[in-house]
Formats: C-alpha cells, sequence, structure tokens
C-alpha cells in the first residue's frame, strides 16, 4: 500500500530561495497561486530579486509552451502565475504541472500564497473586499495540495492588529 507522507515546517524566505536556487535539480518549475492581491505579487518580486537572471516569469494565461520549453532548454527556471480562477481549478493547477515536466523541468513548486481575509462589515464593506474573500473561499475550497509537486510551499499573510 503507497502512502504519502507529508512535512511540515516553518522556513525562513532565504532558506527556501536557497533550497530551490541550489539544491534542486534543474531547471525547476514553479507554480505560483492564490487569491489576486498585492501579497502574491510581493511573493513573486521576492522570488525575482533573488534569482535575477535564471529565472523567468510569466502569467499563465499570457504564456506559450514554446516558450516555456525555450528557457527549460537553456537551463533557466521558470515562475508561472496563475490569476484567482485559476489557482482555485485544481485541474488548471494539476494539468499545469504536468505540462512543466514534459516540457523539461527537473523539479515542480508549488508556492501557494495564503492571503488573509478582509473583514467585512453589513453595509460597510465594498464589493472588492467581498469578491475577493469569495476568492480566497473558492481556493481554500479547491483543496491545494502536494499532489504531483515535488514541492509544496505554503507563504501565509500575517497581517498586523
Amino acid at each position: 500500500m503507497n502512502k504519502k507522507w507529508e512535512i511540515r515546517r516553518v522556513s525562513t524566505p532565504e532558506r527556501i530561495f536557497n533550497k530551490i536556487k541550489e539544491e534542486m535539480a534543474q531547471p525547476v518549475g514553479i507554480v505560483l497561486f492564490g487569491a489576486d492581491c498585492e501579497f502574491k505579487n510581493e511573493v513573486r518580486e521576492a522570488f525575482l530579486a533573488r534569482f535575477g537572471r535564471g529565472l523567468v516569469w510569466d502569467y499563465y494565461r499570457s504564456t506559450t509552451t514554446a516558450r516555456i520549453e525555450a528557457v527549460f532548454r537553456i537551463g533557466e527556471s521558470f515562475i508561472i502565475m496563475l490569476d484567482s480562477n485559476e489557482s482555485a481549478d485544481h485541474n488548471v493547477r494539476h494539468r499545469l504541472v504536468q505540462n512543466l515536466r514534459n516540457l523539461g523541468a527537473k523539479t515542480a513548486v508549488g508556492i501557494y500564497v495564503k492571503a488573509t481575509k478582509e473583514p467585512i462589515r453589513p453595509l460597510m464593506s465594498s464589493l472588492e473586499k467581498v469578491e475577493f474573500n469569495k476568492q480566497i473561499t473558492a481556493i481554500e475550497q479547491s483543496n491545494p495540495t502536494a499532489d504531483g509537486l515535488d514541492y509544496f510551499i505554503v507563504v501565509e499573510e500575517e497581517k498586523e492588529g
């Protein structure tokens, strides 16, 4: 009987970046997903700042298989950012991971950017806050897991107050 064991460990961004850059089989295919927010953009920017050259990024709906394959062929890694709707679709996430492997990724990493819901007050909250919370709920209901991934990393937002 096959059983999947999972370990959860708190780590620093620097350790995660070093592990991806120095210990994982290259090139690495990274799927960045979560609700659309500034926090998700900050996580992407942290990756790009740390890696500089050697890491290419694009939105899922904008990139092509030819581009991804060309990046992997020259040994660089690729980070693909899913929007909220794509992030909430388990089939899209799983299919993307399979495609990254088929296109040349030696390691597949999922980065789940877990944003914090906005407080909602009746008659005082904006439609944007309500929609944002719906996006988070939809992603949570799709139950992001490590299926098909070599590494599954959750980056949680900590809000003050």
